[in-house]
């Protein structure tokens, strides 16, 4: 699936980006992982529970077209639905109608529902 997303992407001249495993902690969401500094005492890294800081960072500096997969961690109550450490696939592009972004994800759901593989996709629902 990874091979096929990087793929996929990078024939439609997307950035491939990765970004760290240890940063601050940011007030959102689930609550942080948490990881103590050797170097610095009481001091802490957070594992990420989502690239977001860096997604915005990157838009800022013009990267127009990026895709990431990325493994987030969260400290949530365990649940049939929930887990502490997932990957996330992440496309990002600037100045597009939705229509644009909706083109993109089907195209690249076509890469898993194909025929071969025992499905089909054929509408991307819009509700």
């Amino acid at each position: 699936m990874a091979f096929e997303t990087r793929n996929y992407f990078n024939t439609h001249q997307f950035i491939e980006i990765e970004t760290p495993c240890s940063i601050k902690s940011t007030p959102e969401g689930a609550r942080d992982f948490v990881v103590p500094s050797r170097v610095n005492p009481g001091q802490f890294y957070a594992l990420p529970q989502s690239p977001q800081t860096f997604k915005q960072l990157l838009m800022v500096a013009g990267y127009d077209r990026y895709d990431s997969i990325v493994k987030c961690f969260r400290d949530e109550d365990l649940r049939a639905d929930r887990q502490p450490e997932f990957s996330q696939i992440d496309c990002e592009m600037s100045f597009v109608q939705q229509e644009d972004i909706l083109s993109m994800l089907k195209g690249w759901y076509g890469i898993f529902s194909k025929p071969s593989r025992g499905s089909s996709f054929r509408n991307l629902c819009r509700g």
